[in-house]
């Protein structure tokens, strides 16, 4: 019987397209992905951050040119008395000003007031803590209270600083030498007498 031979059928022919769609999307198309993806991470908002409480900035700052102006011609530059919101005197140390700021929001809270006043009573206690806590508020609100107290005696502001008037009690003062007063008026005295003296003799 012969034998019928079968030719084993030719390899598949590899085109170029064949080639690029068996590695994937093309170079271009990958980098245009790429370049749309670092644009939106680009213009991403970044997220929020904590900011801590002492960076925040003043919103009840006294410090300004014309509050400058005010205090130098003895005008009240705020009408809160912020002394007397916390309970403390003049003069008071700043550690003492923080223990008062709590104690007076301790009592608040422990009032039971509606939850709108207690916000509002809370406000006016931090803005005179921040107002009694910082030594730059703290001198210019001390130097208009002085000016505008006696607005015909002018005051420096480092007068009505405390971080600058001397805590301990001066030195006693050296007793006065009188002695050479007391010789002088003697000297005057004898002089006048001996004058009188003289003119009651020569009188006579």
């Amino acid at each position: 019987m012969a034998t019928v031979g079968f030719r084993s059928p030719p390899a598949p022919f590899c085109t170029r397209r064949s080639l690029s769609s068996s590695r994937g999307p093309p170079a271009r198309h990958l980098a245009l992905r790429v370049r749309s993806s670092a644009v939106e991470e680009s213009t991403a908002s970044p997220p929020p951050t904590d900011t801590p409480v002492g960076s925040q900035k003043l919103s009840a700052s006294l410090i300004s040119a014309t509050n400058v102006q005010k205090a130098l011609r003895g005008i009240a530059i705020t009408d809160a008395d912020h002394y007397g919101r916390l309970g403390i005197p003049r003069g008071t140390s700043y550690d003492q000003v923080k223990v008062a700021y709590e104690k007076k929001c301790e009592e608040l809270m422990s009032k039971g007031l509606d939850e709108e006043e207690t916000s509002k009573v809370l406000e006016l206690l931090k803005e005179s803590y921040a107002i009694l806590s910082s030594e730059e508020e703290r001198r210019l609100y001390d130097w208009s209270l002085a000016r505008s107290e006696k607005p015909d005696r002018y005051a420096w502001p480092f007068e009505v600083d405390i971080t600058q008037t001397p805590t301990e009690p001066p030195p006693p003062q050296e007793p006065e030498d009188v002695g050479p007063t007391r010789l002088v008026g003697y000297f005057f005295l004898a002089w006048l007498i001996l004058s009188f003296a003289l003119s009651v003799t020569l009188n006579r």
